[in-house]
């Protein structure tokens, strides 16, 4: 319970740290939905674009799924990076990305560079 909270926390901190003001949105509503979206055949790797644009691995699909930070809906999908068959390009793909936060559970890759 106290790894969810803090996880929230730092994602919210991130979302924060770059939002503009006149962003139409609410920072908490925003990373609860996008931490409740985490599950088992999709994960959230992180946020992208100065934390404009959700990343999440599709398990189901073998493909990387965007959805926006702000403005339109979290829940619409913006794009697809198809054809990440297996954990090597999956690794390949996040640590050749840009990263305005990771999920912790990918932050290894990066630090491993």
């Amino acid at each position: 319970m106290e790894h969810e909270r803090q996880l929230e926390a730092d994602l919210r901190a991130s979302i924060a740290a770059v939002r503009r003001d006149g962003d139409d949105f609410d920072i908490e509503q925003v990373s609860t939905y996008l931490l409740t979206e985490d599950r088992i055949n999709r994960y959230l790797i992180g946020l992208q674009d100065d934390c404009t644009r959700a990343s999440f691995y599709c398990t189901a699909t073998r493909s990387i799924a965007y959805k926006p930070v702000t403005g339109q809906s979290p829940s619409k999908l913006v794009d697809t990076v198809s054809g990440v068959a297996n954990r090597a390009q999956l690794r390949d793909w996040i640590v050749d990305q840009e990263w305005s936060w990771i999920h912790p559970r990918y932050r290894w890759l990066l630090e491993a560079e």
